[in-house]
């Protein structure tokens, strides 16, 4: 059984990477910073896939939210057989004129 961690399940592309994967069967774990939605997610896709749906409330953007989820998952003793790392953010603007905060380095 493969299962799949996804960052930000809780709306947006997370969401509807969740939605497909559980139509394949994947069991999922679904972190996102809003639990309220990502129990939601959770419930509606067991019903309507039969799979199993593992919830984390994470912030990534906090310095200790990676290593506190890694942590969390580890001390459930769940694999990781896939990543889709989708929580982040997005700058708007020209890229030549955008500050060197948002620039990877």
């Amino acid at each position: 059984m493969t299962t799949a961690l996804i960052t930000g399940a809780s709306a947006g592309l997370g969401e509807g990477f969740a939605r497909a994967l559980a139509a394949e069967g994947t069991t999922l774990i679904l972190t996102a910073r809003r639990v309220d939605r990502l129990e939601s997610l959770a419930t509606e896709l067991r019903a309507a896939h039969g799979v199993t749906v593992h919830v984390f409330a994470a912030d990534l953007a906090d310095p200790d939210g990676p290593t506190t989820l890694i942590a969390a998952i580890a001390a459930a003793a769940l694999p990781v057989d896939v990543l889709i790392n989708n929580a982040g953010f997005g700058a708007r603007g020209i890229s030549r004129t955008s500050t060197a905060r948002f620039s990877l380095g």
